[in-house]
């Protein structure tokens, strides 16, 4: 970026948390973004923009951000102390491991140990479900432009979402780009031959594993003293600009969730419980993790506030792994009260006709490998008794 404006912003008074916030928000809005740099020993930050526009842009942004972010402290509610030595690994040698398949950007394949780790996860989750009497659900990966706008989710999260579209239903659209397709053509190329001629998207690739569910509860009534259970494992889809790192931030990733609808005290005990035993889980692979109050780290301005309100109720928490290459964790599990927000929208109600709550735990399970080799290795001579003995 040649002729590039520069502006400064002192984020000293701010959480370590708080700046990887603000960090990760301006590269996933940086489209007219530069290089971003901060200086932990000062705390200013220093960003290249375009233009003069773009500047006005990141100055309203790191202001709002850095305004609620001086509202969030954080609080560790419990972490780990970890007995052996660690045989960690470094991001360049997992994307070299031949367990490592590098599909495109934010895509990435498994196989080998890796993959039976995955499993390893994948089998993990699905047992802790088990043992809550969750009703197993499966759902596509695709869902409805109208139920996510229902939800609100583009009012919160845009940035994430991916649509989904197709060609028109029309035979001269359709035999030209198969005409065009058959000329040499790099991927840019192609994309602007069919960008004109795509049918407006109806329908993204789902950006949480429990969105559906929600709807199919409308109008259910719960027993006095019931709490209804819903598992269900996905792939996820959230863009992240430039942010892509193999498994520990995906374009497409896997998460298994549970779900609880109940009164707002029984989901209470119901989340202590699963953080016991997920923590309980963690001590006994001997990983390194905190359990920590949280927020979603990124709103655009109009819902920013929500991060100071998840704080204060205590709405979520993250577990999250110690990186010992790398300065900050990472969230691998997250623990989540959404009070009557999806239990209002669809009319899920107690038997006496007060409104249910809604809880939803959800596990990413990439996340639990990057987190995993990065304390561990890659050599599996190197990883706790309970996961080698369960590799298939």
């Amino acid at each position: 970026m040649s002729e590039a404006i520069r502006r400064s912003f002192a984020l000293g008074k701010i959480s370590e948390g708080g700046v990887r916030a603000i960090l990760d928000g301006l590269r996933t809005v940086g489209g007219d973004i530069g290089e971003v740099a901060f200086e932990p020993a000062s705390g200013e930050l220093t960003v290249a923009v375009r233009d003069e526009a773009a500047a006005e842009q990141v100055e309203a942004f790191v202001s709002g951000m850095r305004r609620t972010q001086r509202l969030i402290a954080r609080r560790i509610l419990r972490e780990s102390s970890v007995s052996g030595r660690s045989h960690g690994c470094t991001d360049a040698e997992l994307a070299a491991s031949p367990d490592i398949q590098l599909i495109g950007e934010g895509l990435t394949g498994l196989r080998g140990p890796l993959l039976q780790l995955f499993r390893f996860f994948e089998r993990s989750f699905k047992a802790l479900a088990d043992d809550f009497g969750a009703e197993d659900n499966h759902y596509p990966v695709m869902i409805p432009n109208a139920l996510l706008a229902e939800m609100g989710y583009f009012g919160h999260f845009p940035q994430h979402v991916t649509f989904c579209c197709h060609f028109p239903d029309s035979l001269p659209v359709l035999e030209a780009v198969a005409a065009e397709a058959k000329l040499p053509a790099d991927a840019e190329a192609l994309g602007r031959q069919f960008a004109g001629r795509l049918a407006p998207p109806g329908h993204v690739l789902t950006p949480g594993v429990c969105l559906p569910c929600y709807s199919q509860q409308r109008d259910l009534v719960l027993a006095p003293g019931e709490v209804r259970t819903l598992t269900m494992q996905n792939h996820v889809f959230r863009y992240e600009a430039n942010n892509f790192r193999p498994l520990a931030r995906g374009w497409d990733f896997t998460v298994r969730d549970i779900v609880f609808f109940g009164s707002n005290a029984d989901l209470i005990r119901k989340r202590a419980d699963v953080m016991e035993r997920i923590f309980a889980f963690c001590e006994e692979l001997d990983l390194d993790v905190t359990l920590e109050l949280a927020n979603d780290p990124f709103f655009l301005d109009a819902s920013r506030d929500k991060a100071i309100y998840q704080r204060m109720g205590e709405v979520k928490y993250e577990l999250l792994f110690r990186l010992p290459l790398r300065d900050a964790p990472l969230a691998a599990a997250s623990f989540n009260l959404h009070r009557d927000f999806y239990t209002s929208l669809y009319n899920v109600r107690h038997a006496n006709g007060d409104l249910a709550e809604s809880a939803c735990m959800g596990f990413g399970f990439e996340r639990w490998l990057y987190g995993f080799v990065c304390q561990k290795g890659l050599d599996p001579a190197h990883w706790p008794a309970r996961v080698t003995a369960a590799l298939s």
